[in-house]
């Protein structure tokens, strides 16, 4: 059903995605202090005073009735900039294809994979629009899968959600770990329950968890859990319910504990009060090492692609192990000052992640905002 409104439209700089903000708290920083539109994607509403306005981008744009009230009312408001995630790339690119005057600051939401950017998530190159990525090795990745074509302008700021977390958590030098191990949770419900699948991911994360089970096992260490965030959506029914289950089942006889999936920043913290973090190389894994604790990423080979690829290697990365190849590394890494590892590793957490000790990535994206605001984005 139609949501039909004849409300005025108070003038705004910056536009945001309600979604968007739904996920990523930290956007309320990221616009503490700016005139705001919030701009609904889901039940669009309709206001009857921007019927001339949607009627043109209906009938010359062949626009559908939800994407014509949005550009309408950000038309309406005078808004100069949408900000928002790269994830919600149909809305953004349709609003840039109705609206092209308008500027776009968009944020990675995650360190990019080179498989994963060709197949999925990449943002096209168009006037006016920015991406804020989280390092040097996501800008060189954009220039490598754009060869044939101009790339996106992309900002390494710097991971945003990391930023939010040292907002409210900064990160303590001389921190101690509080616990041994972290595994980090990549749970996809069943698929990941088909122990024959096919799926190197599957092959990827049973290896993982194989391989961890039985450290701890012969070390005798318990084990946290880090369960998965509702970080792209909300979380499915029952899902972070039936991820325990899966937890205490692949890792029978050990003392596990969890975090709590609501908290957003509970694996951020987990990690950095973890001797060693353990996982696939995904975003906790890269942003915790570059805030410069000890991890211990399982990529795939890269013969197979890179959808767990990791373009640095180092003590921090292993390629398909064998159980004596992880544990002796996992031995080393214990057996390591975390500072020690921070310095030795500082030029390829840098590349990987820009500015990850610090909550600089919020005043960087509101310097894009400025930029666009005043018309500066080219």
């Amino acid at each position: 059903m139609l949501r039909i409104t004849l409300s005025s439209e108070p003038s705004a700089d910056v536009a945001v995605l309600s979604r968007n903000l739904e996920l990523w708290p930290v956007l309320d920083e990221v616009v503490d202090g700016y005139s705001v539109l919030k701009l609904e994607t889901i039940r669009t509403p309709i206001n009857a005073r921007d019927a001339v306005r949607m009627s043109q981008h209906m009938l010359r744009d062949k626009s559908s009735v939800g994407y014509a009230s949005m550009a309408a009312r950000l038309s309406r408001s005078g808004v100069k900039v949408l900000l928002a995630v790269d994830q919600t790339s149909q809305v953004i690119d349709e609003l840039g294809r109705l609206l092209p005057d308008l500027s776009q600051v968009l944020i990675a939401h995650g360190s990019q994979r080179e498989q994963i950017l060709s197949e999925f998530h990449r943002v096209p190159h168009r006037t006016r629009r920015v991406l804020g990525v989280w390092g040097r090795s996501d800008t060189d990745i954009y220039a490598r899968v754009s060869s044939h074509h101009k790339s996106v302008l992309c900002e390494p700021v710097g991971s945003l959600r990391n930023a939010g977390y040292l907002r409210h958590h900064p990160l303590d030098p001389a921190r101690v770990a509080r616990t041994p191990l972290l595994f980090v949770s990549q749970y996809s419900g069943l698929d990941e329950e088909d122990l024959s699948s096919g799926s190197k991911r599957v092959q990827i994360l049973s290896l993982v968890k194989s391989r961890l089970h039985a450290y701890c096992v012969e070390h005798a260490l318990p084990l946290k859990i880090a369960l998965r965030p509702p970080a792209s959506a909300p979380l499915a029914p029952r899902q972070s319910e039936y991820e325990r289950r899966h937890y205490e089942r692949v890792f029978s006889g050990l003392h596990l504990t969890f975090t709590d999936p609501t908290d957003p920043y509970a694996s951020y913290l987990a990690s950095d009060e973890s001797e060693v973090t353990v996982g696939v190389p995904t975003g906790a894994l890269t942003e915790s090492f570059a805030r410069g604790n000890k991890v211990l990423m399982i990529r795939q080979d890269p013969k197979t692609g890179s959808y767990y690829g990791f373009p640095r290697e180092g003590d921090w990365l292993l390629t398909e192990p064998s159980y004596e190849e992880f544990a002796s590394r996992l031995d080393k890494l214990r057996s390591l000052r975390r500072e020690v590892t921070a310095a030795a590793w500082q030029r390829e957490r840098e590349y990987m992640v820009a500015n990850a000790e610090t909550d600089k990535p919020i005043a960087l994206i509101r310097d894009l905002l400025d930029r666009a605001i005043r018309g500066d984005l080219k």
